[in-house]
């Protein structure tokens, strides 16, 4: 029985390629989105075409303008897509600082927690939240952040109320959440297979 091709991804197996730009951009895409280029699109604010054509290796003169939004959207520069020799690490996730737990002896900060890109429908909530909710004049009344101005304290306000029944169901030891440094007592280095599940469960 041939399995349906999940919304998103192209067709494959995909053409090898001998282009330094093709390679990356696959590499980024399959890495931050699980390949899924519709995500890109919408992360990026590029055309589906553009990001398409770039992944299938279509396109590989684009314009610095396209490169430009491409970078940007994950923390990179256009000299990573055309330059062997520079090496950075692309932004894959979305971080926050939580609110120390109190039951966590190890020092009182508080813990950086990461929602990968990879959980794309629930990073986009985020993203979605902030732009929304960042263009309302900053009162006591407006909904969520109130008052609000720090972007790091939005982004805060905003990941603690999304996850927060599954960060107490942890703190119950009903589930094992992933991403958060340092972690709650007990919490094991998570294997890949570990990492997969935690990323289907935010999807």
């Amino acid at each position: 029985m041939v399995q349906p091709r999940r919304p998103g991804r192209p067709k494959s197996p995909l053409t090898p390629s001998d282009s330094l730009l093709t390679t990356r951009v696959r590499h980024l895409i399959d890495r931050a989105h699980l390949g899924n280029l519709r995500e890109v699109a919408t992360h990026t604010g590029l055309p589906y075409g553009t990001i398409r054509d770039l992944y299938l290796g279509r396109s590989v003169r684009p314009s610095a303008e396209t490169l430009r939004s491409l970078a940007a959207g994950y923390g990179l520069t256009i000299d990573w897509f055309l330059d062997r020799s520079t090496e950075e690490e692309p932004a894959l996730a979305l971080t926050a600082t939580l609110p120390p737990d109190p039951e966590f002896r190890r020092g009182r900060e508080g813990r950086q927690f990461s929602i990968p890109l990879a959980a794309w429908p629930l990073a986009r909530l985020v993203l979605r939240l902030e732009q929304v909710l960042g263009h309302r004049p900053a009162t006591t009344t407006r909904p969520l952040i109130g008052a609000l101005q720090e972007p790091e304290a939005i982004r805060q306000q905003i990941v603690v109320f999304l996850l927060g029944p599954l960060l107490e169901a942890q703190r119950l030891g009903l589930v094992n959440v992933l991403g958060a440094e340092p972690p709650y007592p007990g919490t094991q280095r998570a294997t890949d297979a570990e990492r997969a599940g935690w990323i289907a469960t935010l999807r």
